[in-house]
């Protein structure tokens, strides 16, 4: 193309595929997202395959794995001279900007000591325009930092609709640059507290009855129900940020040629399985919405587009889309021929899914550190202990049925098996004691791998829903 593409990448926190009207989720009011998938290339099968805030964003960030870049468990200091998504854009040409949530500057103390300071230039790896903030839950009193200015800024009212605006502001301002633009925004909600969206949205779901997923056990159900009243208003609230976002696109005349991606850094059990928030392998945590528009590519007509996208294959493939090379080392796969027609699904592709060292949810209940795959169809994980997960997803979408070491699957389990030590082989990644990744890499003293400490935070956060 003789014009390179101008992307709005959109991403919120916790925001799981389930949980989307286009989806079939009745509970949900999102018609605006729902508009966006009529128009967008839906990738059904996009998965966090480290479904965990930071270790997702720092493979945005540089397209490799966890493991690779160091980023496997919050909190963790990202370092600031990897070759970012930001850096390699700049060098294609692009202006880059970065607004919202940022988690990658760490907080080195183990005890979330930088959630609130600035973050200091350098560590914004490279985006010429940065108005964030390291970490922050408390949507209605939320500040910010701008570029290598130390002064805290307040976002006035929901954070995520000001951040929507800074991110319009943005658009008008660059839409008729001679510099096409990379802008990445980043929500915090629906990440709990559940029940701090804006009174409006929480009326709404107040008393309403929720449709539960079939894989909440009755003794959970009620906690569900209440949690659920307070997710699906943040999704409400979200709905409306978002056309903030695309009517600026479309207002400033670039709809056309302009990358728009709406996704979520992992999803959320909300009791499904009988578990809370992230960090499993199962459907809820692992499965996010990914849509894609961009007219000039594919027009104004949906289609889904059965890949399993992961965290470290969206550089990559951005990069492919627009025309500009992918930095060596890169781990991630560049999807962007399939996106082009150029190639189909053969529904054999898979992401890996991995769990380096477990903390905090994990911890909590007590899962070991796991390797998987997540294929077009089946879901296989093994952990410490040996094969521990196999689902046919098409036949039981709830996951209700483990299939390992049953007889008939037998044949399936081992193939998969290989296919997972092959990949894991490629990436020179070893299935280990986390405590092992912890020690080598000083890690060790950080409070949500321990034990006691979890505990304690469980109690603070379950206190403030």
């Amino acid at each position: 193309m003789t014009q390179r593409p101008n992307i709005v990448f959109i991403f919120a926190d916790e925001w799981r595929a389930q949980a989307t009207g286009y989806n079939g989720d009745p509970n949900c009011e999102t018609a605006v997202l729902d508009d966006l998938a009529a128009h967008s290339i839906n990738v059904t099968h996009a998965v966090s395959g480290c479904p965990v805030c930071s270790p997702y964003r720092g493979s945005l960030m540089t397209g490799l794995y966890p493991q690779t870049n160091g980023v496997y468990i919050n909190d963790v200091e990202l370092d600031p001279d990897h070759y970012s998504i930001a850096r390699a854009f700049h060098d294609g040409g692009y202006n880059t900007a970065y607004i919202g949530k940022w988690h990658l500057y760490g907080s080195p103390d183990g005890k979330y000591g930088r959630r609130q300071s600035p973050v200091p230039r350098h560590y914004q790896l490279g985006f010429d325009t940065w108005k964030g903030f390291e970490c922050n839950h408390n949507y209605n009193d939320s500040s910010y930092f701008f570029n290598d200015d130390p002064t805290p800024h307040r976002w006035e009212g929901y954070d995520a609709f000001a951040q929507s605006r800074e991110a319009a502001d943005y658009i008008h301002a660059r839409a008729q640059d001679e510099r096409p633009f990379l802008l990445m925004l980043s929500w915090g909600p629906p990440h709990f507290p559940l029940h701090t969206a804006p009174e409006t949205y929480r009326r709404r779901y107040q008393d309403r009855p929720i449709t539960l997923r079939d894989n909440v056990p009755p003794e959970r159900r009620e906690k569900a129900t209440h949690d659920l009243r307070g997710y699906y208003a943040h999704i409400a609230a979200l709905d409306d940020c978002l056309a903030v976002v695309r009517d600026a696109v479309n207002d400033a005349g670039i709809a056309q040629n302009t990358l728009f991606i709406f996704t979520a850094d992992h999803g959320d059990m909300l009791e499904c399985q009988g578990m809370q928030t992230k960090g499993y392998p199962w459907e809820e945590s692992i499965c996010v919405p990914f849509l894609l528009r961009w007219p000039k590519l594919h027009g104004s007509a949906g289609r889904e587009l059965a890949l399993p996208i992961d965290a470290p294959d969206i550089m990559p493939t951005l990069l492919g889309l627009c025309g500009l090379p992918v930095p060596v080392g890169v781990q991630g796969r560049d999807w962007s021929p399939y996106f082009r027609d150029e190639c189909q699904p053969t529904g054999e592709e898979a992401a890996l899914l991995n769990m380096t060292a477990v903390f905090w949810e994990t911890l909590h209940n007590n899962i070991k550190p796991y390797r998987g795959l997540r294929t077009a169809r089946y879901t296989y994980v093994r952990s410490l202990d040996g094969p521990w997960l196999l689902y046919d997803n098409e036949a039981d979408p709830y996951q209700m049925n483990n299939l390992i070491n049953d007889p008939a699957y037998q044949v399936l389990q081992s193939q998969l098996e290989s296919r997972l030590q092959a990949r894991l082989a490629e990436l020179d990644d070893r299935l280990l004691d986390g405590r092992f990744y912890l020690e080598r890499d000083g890690l060790t003293h950080y409070q949500e791998v321990n034990r006691d400490k979890v505990a304690e935070i469980w109690r603070r956060w379950t206190q403030k829903e």
